[in-house]
Parts: C-alpha cells; sequence; structure tokens
C-alpha cells in the first residue's frame, strides 16, 4: 500500500474510533467472552436437502472460526426453505425468468433444553435467472449455482443476526 493511501485512510480510521464505532465480533470493554467465543459454541442441527447440507457447512465456517468446539452451550435449529416463482411468460407459455426465494426460521437454545429458545429469528433472500436461450445443462448449472449462493446467503444472515444477539445479551448463556 502506498504511503499517500495510508495518509488518507488515517482520518478515516480516527473518525470511525471517535464515533464510537467497534466491530461486531471484537471485544467490548467489561465484557467476559467475546462474541466469537461465545458464537463457536453453538451446535448447528442438521437441516435437510443439498441446501441445507451446503447452508450448514456454510454456518460452521462462520461460527466455528476455531474448530469444532470443546463443548456446545447452544444448539442452532434451522428450517429452510425454497420456492420458484415464475416471472417470465412467453406466448407460447413457455417460462423465460424464475425468481428464487429462500426462507430460513432459526432457534437459538441452551444445549441441555431446546425446548428454551434463547434468540429466533428469520431470513430471507432471493435472486431470479434468465432461461430464454439456455439448454438444459446451463439452466441446471445455473440454478444450482443459484441455490447454493442463496443458502449462504440466508447462514450468512443468521451468523450476523446471532452476533448482534450475542453484542445486546453479553451476560446470557
Amino acid at each position: 500500500m502506498s504511503s499517500a493511501l495510508k495518509f488518507l485512510l488515517l482520518p478515516c480510521v480516527l473518525a470511525l474510533a471517535g464515533c464510537g464505532f467497534h466491530p461486531l465480533y471484537g471485544p467490548q470493554t467489561g465484557q467476559s467472552a467475546s462474541i466469537a467465543a461465545r458464537m463457536d459454541e453453538i451446535d448447528i442441527g442438521l437441516i435437510p436437502d443439498r441446501q441445507g447440507q451446503v447452508m450448514r457447512e456454510a454456518l460452521e465456517n462462520d461460527l466455528q472460526r476455531d474448530g469444532a468446539p470443546a463443548f456446545y452451550r447452544y444448539h442452532l435449529a434451522v428450517s429452510f426453505g425454497m420456492s420458484v416463482q415464475i416471472i417470465g411468460i412467453q406466448p407460447d407459455s413457455s417460462n423465460t425468468r424464475n425468481r428464487f426465494i429462500a426462507n430460513a426460521h432459526w432457534e437459538l437454545t441452551p444445549e441441555g433444553n431446546q425446548t428454551l429458545p434463547i434468540a429466533k429469528g428469520n431470513a430471507q433472500a432471493m435472486d431470479a435467472e434468465n432461461i430464454i436461450d439456455n439448454q438444459y445443462f446451463a439452466n441446471s448449472l445455473d440454478a444450482g449455482t443459484m441455490r447454493h449462493q442463496l443458502a449462504r446467503e440466508i447462514a450468512s444472515q443468521i451468523s450476523t443476526e446471532l452476533a448482534i444477539y450475542f453484542r445486546a445479551h453479553p451476560d446470557k448463556g
């Protein structure tokens, strides 16, 4: 990085520090455990189907940054579904554009009592594809890639919501 660029970034960094900006995963004054350490203690339940497996893997990458923890303090249950809407139709009734909508409901519970939710939420993502002149193989490849991207986007939203929960509730757990 050039010295001129470093010189220009210094005021931006100082301005962020002055306005009270703190990284979401960073330790806060007076907190006994960092948010990242608490998120590392989440056991992620099984999620059915291939996109559920992709989402679970993305959640593991986001939450368990230090690898598998020695013990789990929390359990995360996620119900995930995806729907497709036809939004473009030609005169011969063939579809030309599809919208994919992914929805997930998640619940965080203590590991010992999975009937008592301590946090829950919903996540949604959507994307669309054009299928006018693609061959079948190209269409199925595009749709598969899109489903994987939507699953990863939902996992990212859930991870962020969990981090926000742990930031707002440093003493719970």
